[in-house]
């Protein structure tokens, strides 16, 4: 984002500089930086005029020679805290915690040559999955930081006493940053400390929300990784988390779950179904898949009109079999040992078909 500075406010660092004659201590001696301000991508005049120049030159530096980062967002309703360590080998290992409400969730992944290995832990459980590898947590690292770069009018100041890196302070912004980075609080003042190819080595931006306090922290904590090792956890990754299976559900006419497979690998036997809808009586089962379910396969699931039991049929029940339920509804689907295929949150309206294939059910097409 382009920015035309308001304020210009260029002050040369200082350092005090011993020699052989006697000086006053209240009159240092001057001697510039060695970090150019005007040279660093992204900043002109003093200014930091361009954000996307300089989070794209910062993440190019973590790319290249690797970097370990923190983020911490912290608000009062909330702590989130990311952390993110590159290799200059494409390793990189990435987690993300939640804590809100007493209650802490925590996802992990970690890439390698091969493939994203992903861990979760919410409530007590812990569940895992392989996908391809084609995760870069490094993109949305630098598109959090370039938005609250670009939400400050940066200007260089004389804070600091590392001759290597230039700081930049705002205290006036454009508008209110994204409520993600800081909570929806109002951006009040802001700290950036950087070094003259762009790398940014801290950013902390402060606000407020009804009298109280949220902060937005970028620190790069490490630089120069070589590679990032595989964490303890990966041992614990069941056999069938590389399972790829392309899962959807429909509901039928308010009273069958239709479950298709529309590619990829087979799922095995003895995999769970939960089914949840949230009528009136908290209506919710599981069952398992009896045989294999392989592409190209359907399966349906029904609350049985005898006893409310969820069955699981190879063909669409009758209407007189099956107890209708109203939405919203959840559905998940996982391994016998614990891996989660598929799951979703589903409304209807429009997922809700009439088929009219098999038994006497009614109920017009949405």
């Amino acid at each position: 984002m382009i920015r035309t500075p308001l304020v210009l406010l260029v002050l040369v660092s200082v350092v005090l500089a011993g020699c052989s004659g006697v000086q006053s201590p209240t009159t240092p001696t001057a001697e510039p930086t060695d970090a150019e301000p005007d040279e660093i991508p992204g900043v002109a005049n003093g200014t930091l005029t361009n954000a996307t120049a300089l989070a794209t030159a910062n993440a190019a530096g973590i790319a290249d020679d690797g970097a370990a980062i923190r983020i911490t967002q912290a608000g009062p309703d909330s702590e989130t805290r990311v952390a993110l360590t590159v290799g200059a080998d494409g390793t990189s290992g990435f987690s993300r915690t939640v804590s809100a409400n007493g209650n802490e969730s925590t996802v992990s992944r970690y890439t390698n040559d091969t493939a994203t290995y992903v861990r979760s832990n919410a409530d007590g459980e812990t569940s895992y999955r392989v996908v391809e590898r084609d995760f870069r947590p490094l993109g949305a690292v630098t598109s959090s930081l370039e938005t609250a770069l670009a939400a400050g009018e940066f200007t260089v100041e004389n804070a600091s006493s590392d001759s290597a890196t230039v700081v930049l302070t705002a205290d006036a912004f454009s508008g209110p940053l994204d409520g993600r980075l800081l909570d929806g609080a109002t951006p009040q003042d802001a700290r950036l400390v950087l070094t003259q190819d762009g790398a940014v080595r801290n950013l902390t931006v402060t606000g407020q929300r009804d009298g109280q306090t949220a902060t937005y922290t970028y620190e790069r904590r490490q630089t120069g990784v070589d590679s990032v090792a595989a964490p303890d956890w990966l041992a614990d990754v069941p056999p069938t988390a590389d399972l790829q299976a392309d899962l959807s559900t429909t509901v039928v006419d308010d009273s069958a779950l239709r479950i298709d497979h529309d590619g990829g690998d087979t799922v095995p036997r003895n995999t769970t179904l939960q089914f949840t809808v949230n009528d009136t009586a908290g209506t919710a089962g599981t069952a398992t898949f009896d045989a294999p379910l392989e592409a190209g396969d359907t399966r349906y699931a029904y609350f049985a009109a005898a006893n409310g039991s969820l069955v699981v049929t190879d063909d669409r029940p009758a209407a007189a079999a099956t107890e209708p339920f109203d939405g919203p509804a959840s559905v998940t689907i996982s391994t016998a040992d614990g891996v989660t295929l598929l799951s979703v949150g589903m409304d209807w309206g429009s997922e809700s078909v009439s088929e009219g294939a098999t038994g006497d059910a009614g109920g017009s097409d949405a």
